[in-house]
């Protein structure tokens, strides 16, 4: 198990989610009505099954899908309907559940997906229309170094690396600039224990640095072991908050199912 010590709660949220609904791709609502808060320093789990509006919910604070009603919040500033590249200027990670798909250009190279958010950043550029690949270069060196990404070449196709690689490419690059607020979906989902407890790690880490963190998953070992509060969310609507000593598998498992709340303590949101 991970070590935990950390003082979370400060006094303003990182994250406000108040009162959203979100329109899921069937033309439906995917979210109905969702408040919460993280803090900095914090993990918040969203436990559900799929398709319960945690992806929908996840990609709007993102920057990556349209809020219809309510408001999104991030230190203070309002990003709803604001595009992604605001959303990432702000201090967002966001490391999405599709990896190949959303997460990586599969035919460019590693170096090349590695300063997908990086490359227009005036560190990395010279008056403005020159990339310092060399700047880049150091960067990636130092990320797969830190991060123990195995890669042949950082001219090679990312595609050809393992699904864990590239998970640990796409943390770096989310992670390269100091991060307020971290989104993870499904994080370690389909890795391997060894690349799962390295990922688990880096996102406690980072909470423990300040970051607030929200994570959706479906593991709920995954929610009890990271989490510091844990929201289960089912058909669109958060139906429980706890704190995880207070939570018990039983019970967020019930909720998760449609269930009705029985006698746990509830955490404030």
């Amino acid at each position: 198990h991970l070590t935990r010590s950390k003082t979370t709660r400060k006094e303003k949220p990182v994250l406000k989610v108040k009162d959203v609904w979100i329109m899921g791709d069937r033309g439906i609502y995917a979210v109905k009505g969702v408040s919460l808060e993280v803090y900095e320093g914090e993990i918040v789990g969203i436990a559900g099954v799929a398709g319960n509006g945690q992806k929908e919910l996840a990609e709007a604070i993102a920057g990556l899908r349209q809020v219809e009603r309510g408001e999104i919040l991030i230190a203070g500033v309002n990003v709803s309907n604001k595009n992604a590249r605001f959303v990432a200027e702000l201090g967002t990670a966001f490391i999405p559940e599709d990896r190949i798909g959303m997460g990586i250009v599969p035919d460019l190279s590693v170096l090349e997906n590695f300063m997908l958010k990086l490359y227009y950043r005036r560190e990395f550029t010279e008056r403005k229309l020159l990339i310092r690949y060399d700047l880049l270069m150091r960067e990636l060196e130092k990320a797969v170094k830190r991060y123990d990404i195995k890669i042949p070449s950082p001219h090679y196709p990312v595609r050809t690396l393992s699904g864990g690689n590239i998970q640990k490419l796409i943390i770096a690059r989310e992670l390269a600039r100091k991060r307020r607020l971290i989104v993870a979906l499904h994080p370690t989902y389909g890795l391997d224990v060894a690349t799962t407890a390295a990922v688990r790690r880096i996102l406690l880490d980072e909470s423990m640095k300040g970051s607030a963190i929200l994570l959706v998953s479906e593991d709920l070992e995954e929610i009890f072991e990271l989490s510091d509060r844990i929201a289960v969310m089912h058909e669109g609507k958060i139906v429980g908050v706890f704190r995880r000593e207070e939570a018990n598998l039983e019970a967020i498992g019930r909720l998760m199912a449609g269930g009705k709340k029985e006698a746990v303590a509830e955490a404030p949101a």
